[in-house]
């Protein structure tokens, strides 16, 4: 046999298969076929919006379509593997029949198309054209042609071999209407398609690399004066605490020696217990004396409540006066 008639046979065989499947698995979404032959089997591929539905029970139903394509088609060794339509809405034999299916069924065929028209859009085509040819006005109208479209669509030239297409019949008491949608895929791109790419700065020009050194740097620079910062503020935060301990420290009235020379030893050891200081027996009145200044836990206000308790003499009320004056003074 020829070569150009072995091509010919090999096309013959394929558009009967697919006329087959198309009448066959109508009712499941069939889209469409993919025929590999390899030196061991011939590798099918259903592409399918239901394949369950295609693989029935215990795979009975694909094991049916298999023995009907290896002996009424003569294809050796048919493997049939059954895939999903990637997305249903975007397919053209899908939209076709659909709208076909409802035409049938008697719905207003401007609703049909412009629903299936939308939901096309809806799904992120580029362009979609929809034509319904026949006699749409029923019976013994006239035959007539409407086309429904909206977005990009290309219709002559190589670029017009980029576009999914996909003819179908509806077949109605009036006659036959044809549909054909025609489909602009979202990821197509066309020879003449002009695409503005924006102008490059010059920190994209610099090579990756070189880059990643410069960060590096400015980010070590970066992190070294936030440590330098932070240093400071704490060093600044420490010197306002001690300037404001000294200044607190410079208000208190200050309890000399020479106030505390007329009181008497009972009275300077409740004192000296108010500034948590331990008079040993045998202590004499210098010692105690000495042993409650030294102690930093002596304020004017301790040593004012224990003078509020003794029994006022002229020199505890002079030593309450003074205590009471310093403390008031701004």
């Amino acid at each position: 046999m020829a070569m150009e008639k072995y091509f010919i046979q090999e096309g013959k065989i394929r558009s009967k298969i697919e006329t087959f499947l198309k009448n066959e698995l109508d009712r499941v979404g069939y889209s469409s076929i993919d025929i590999q032959k390899t030196p061991l089997s011939t590798q099918i591929t259903l592409f399918v919006e239901k394949p369950p539905l295609i693989i029935g029970k215990r795979g009975s139903r694909i094991e049916k379509l298999t023995n009907t394509l290896k002996y009424k088609f003569g294809l050796e060794n048919p493997a049939i593997d059954v895939q999903k339509v990637p997305n249903p809405r975007l397919d053209a034999h899908l939209i076709a029949r659909r709208i076909a299916m409802a035409l049938e069924r008697g719905m207003n065929r401007r609703k049909v198309a412009y629903d299936a028209l939308r939901g096309v859009i809806m799904s992120g085509a580029r362009g979609c054209e929809i034509t319904l040819s026949g006699k749409l006005m029923g019976k013994g109208g006239r035959s007539r042609s409407e086309k429904y479209s909206d977005g990009y669509m290309k219709k002559a030239g190589d670029s017009a071999k980029l576009v999914s297409v996909s003819a179908t019949q509806a077949f109605l008491k009036a006659g036959v209407i044809g549909v054909t949608v025609k489909i602009v895929q979202a990821d197509v791109v066309f020879p003449d398609q002009i695409t503005v790419t924006k102008k490059a700065t010059i920190s994209e020009k610099i090579e990756p690399e070189v880059k990643e050194k410069i960060e590096g740097i400015i980010g070590e620079k970066e992190l070294h004066e936030k440590k330098t910062r932070e240093v400071d503020k704490a060093e600044a935060a420490k010197r306002a605490a001690e300037e404001k301990a000294k200044a607190e420290a410079a208000k208190e009235p200050k309890i000399n020696d020479a106030l505390l020379e007329d009181l008497t030893i009972p009275t300077l050891s409740k004192i000296a217990k108010k500034a948590r200081v331990v008079v040993a027996s045998g202590m004499n009145k210098r010692e105690v004396i000495n042993a409650i200044i030294e102690s930093k836990k002596l304020t004017p206000n301790a040593v004012l409540e224990v003078l509020e308790k003794e029994k006022e003499t002229s020199k505890i009320k002079k030593i309450r006066e003074e205590l009471t004056i310093a403390s008031t003074t701004p």
